[in-house]
């Protein structure tokens, strides 16, 4: 009974963490306040979003497929086989970590990067004088 149990639970965790983390990392998860990363940086675009839920995506599958095989072995453990559902439910744990912490960084990152590019195009192109150019540069011919 208690297999069973535990088998479903981790099965319900399996698809919480499988759909989202398939939607992330297609790209088509909807900025939402409930699913998702929850950091200032990710709140900022919407390309952001997508690009950090990106990076995020496939630790959230790997978090998704380890509980599913642990509900697999929850739903036959008997004695030692119930080592199977408690390293791979830490590993769902480690991997849903991992994909904050990545998710995270790389909406710093990206974040980031929209600011540098919007600073470089506001940012003046020097003036140069081509008539000093081309005097260097028959000066340099007549050597």
């Amino acid at each position: 009974m208690t297999g069973v149990v535990i088998g479903v639970v981790f099965i319900v965790f399996a698809l919480a963490l499988l759909i989202p983390g398939l939607l992330a990392a297609l790209g088509r998860l909807p900025g939402n306040n409930v699913v998702g990363l929850h950091v200032p940086e990710v709140r900022k675009d919407e390309e952001i979003w997508v690009q950090a839920h990106k990076v995020a995506g496939p630790y959230l599958i790997l978090g998704g497929l380890a509980l599913a095989f642990g509900s697999a072995f929850a739903f036959i453990a008997d004695g030692w086989l119930w080592m199977g559902p408690v390293v791979l439910g830490a590993v769902a744990v480690a991997a849903v970590a991992a994909a904050g912490n990545q998710g995270a960084r790389a909406a710093r990152l990206f974040a980031e990067a929209k600011e540098n590019e919007a600073d470089a195009d506001a940012a003046p192109a020097p003036q140069v004088d081509l008539g000093a150019l081309r005097n260097a540069a028959r000066r340099a011919d007549d050597r």
